[in-house]
């Protein structure tokens, strides 16, 4: 028999055979053959990439954190008045155990101002504008003298000590604000808000992740919705890592300090390593409740896992990038607000991206708007049952569009398929310029809903 006799006997296919991946892919070549179908690609509107929106969320909701942590939080107590007396006494280890131990309260002689004693770190530093200069020589100190101290100030079962490392020795303006209030109420102040760093950060973040998707699709109850779930969850999640990384990171911390402080280049590089790693873990913890609102309020666990694991890996880069940036890029300032900011932007990039990128690598099926009012964005299939039509119930919501019903139409994962049903009897589903009631959607599907576009979209295997 020649390659081209028939076989004998009738030629049997099964029900696999004829809906397999294959014979779809036949079709659709012969249907744009025949210029039917899908014959060119859409292009893709790089805008709403949840990558990049996350990105941007997270920027903006960790500047936004900052202009809130900033007002109230101070690396340094800062004082300012005349020198109502002085002292050479000299303040050792034995008599500084009110301090934690893990920091130097060492001080070489002292100065009190606004009826508070303040003692002088020994290689006290002067300061012009926030510039850290040459060591100060404080014999130069006179009483009636106007002065500017920045401190630590150490609460313990003896004595409270304020310690000024820095002093501006010639101020330029006349005190105010902070710089009227007696020290330990700025303590008390700036520990309530060292505490809550991370809670207000994370719950920024998560406001602003959770709510992104809502406003996006103009779904205000959906945004406000993820936004305070966002909000709530990021903040008791920060609070939470708080309470655990301190356990950590605290110890590590001061270790990392004591090292930084050293003579030896080799013990400042190991200072720099442990702070760097400490960081690293607080702000992971942080991150893991950064990205959940979304999922909880749309009750996915496929959208809850991208969050979490996102919000993992972009704390994680986030809290290596804040010490490079802190120490590197901008030491040398008495005040750390700019390179904080710096460090939360980095951290809010981080998380963002690392959401949007675990989403896009981690997802099975999704439809992309290539004609409509969204055009070029990406709807995750999130749910195994989704709804699509003009209700803001809709899972995916097309509005302004008399041509769609408030439930048109109707997505149903089953194993690794993926079904769409019609459910309007008047508006017609169209799928490859067909007319459907019910069908199996194939890579590369276009699905037409009123005057709205999509392509049905396949992870590869």
């Amino acid at each position: 028999m020649t390659p081209f006799d028939a076989p004998d006997g009738p030629i049997v296919i099964t029900a696999d055979e004829a809906n397999s991946s294959h014979v779809d892919d036949l079709l659709k070549r012969q249907m744009s053959l025949r210029g039917e179908g899908v014959t060119t690609e859409p292009s893709k509107r790089w805008y709403y990439r949840n990558w990049l929106l996350f990105s941007i969320v997270g920027l903006i909701a960790a500047a936004i954190a900052w202009s809130i942590i900033e007002p109230y939080f101070d690396d340094y107590l800062y004082v300012q008045g005349k020198i109502e007396s002085t002292g050479d006494d000299t303040l050792g280890p034995g008599d500084a155990n009110a301090a934690p131990s893990e920091e130097r309260a060492l001080g070489e002689g002292w100065v009190k101002i606004r009826g508070q004693q303040i003692w002088l770190e020994p290689g006290l530093r002067e300061v012009h504008g926030n510039r850290i200069g040459k060591i100060f020589d404080r014999a130069a100190l006179q009483p009636g003298q106007e002065i500017g101290l920045y401190s630590k100030y150490f609460t313990g079962a003896r004595n409270d000590l304020a310690i000024a490392p820095y002093i501006n020795a010639a101020p330029k303006t006349p005190a105010s604000g902070k710089a009227l209030e007696p020290i330990a109420d700025q303590s008390r102040r700036n520990s309530t808000i060292s505490f809550l760093i991370f809670s207000i950060v994370a719950g920024m973040i998560g406001l602003g992740i959770g709510a992104t998707d809502g406003i996006v699709c103009r779904l205000p109850r959906r945004a406000l919705l993820g936004g305070l779930i966002g909000l709530l969850v990021g903040f008791v999640g920060g609070l939470l890592s708080h309470l655990i990384a301190s356990i950590i990171y605290g110890p590590l911390s001061h270790l990392a300090s004591d090292e930084l402080g050293s003579s030896s280049q080799t013990v400042r590089s190991v200072g720099f390593l442990l702070q760097m790693v400490a960081r690293m873990f607080a702000w992971t913890l942080a991150g893991s409740a950064m990205g959940l609102g979304q999922g909880i309020a749309l009750r996915s666990k496929r959208l809850l896992g991208y969050g979490f694991l996102g919000g993992i890996i972009g704390g994680l880069l986030g809290g290596l990038l804040f010490d490079p940036i802190d120490l590197v890029i901008l030491s040398g300032t008495v005040g750390a607000e700019w390179s904080r900011l710096a460090g939360f932007l980095a951290i809010g990039l981080a998380v963002g991206a690392m959401i949007g990128v675990v989403e896009l690598f981690s997802r099975d099926a999704w439809l992309r708007m290539v004609e409509g009012p969204l055009a070029g964005k990406e709807f995750l299939i999130f749910r195994d049952v989704m709804n699509i039509g003009a209700s803001p119930q809709s899972e995916i919501y097309l509005f302004n569009d008399d041509k769609v019903a408030p439930t048109h139409a109707t997505l149903r994962v089953i194993g690794d398929e993926t079904e769409i049903t019609a459910r309007d009897r008047v508006r017609p589903l169209l799928v490859n310029g067909n007319a459907i009631k019910t069908a199996r959607l194939r890579h590369g599907d276009r699905i037409i809903i009123g005057d709205t576009s999509f392509l049905f979209e396949q992870r590869q295997r």
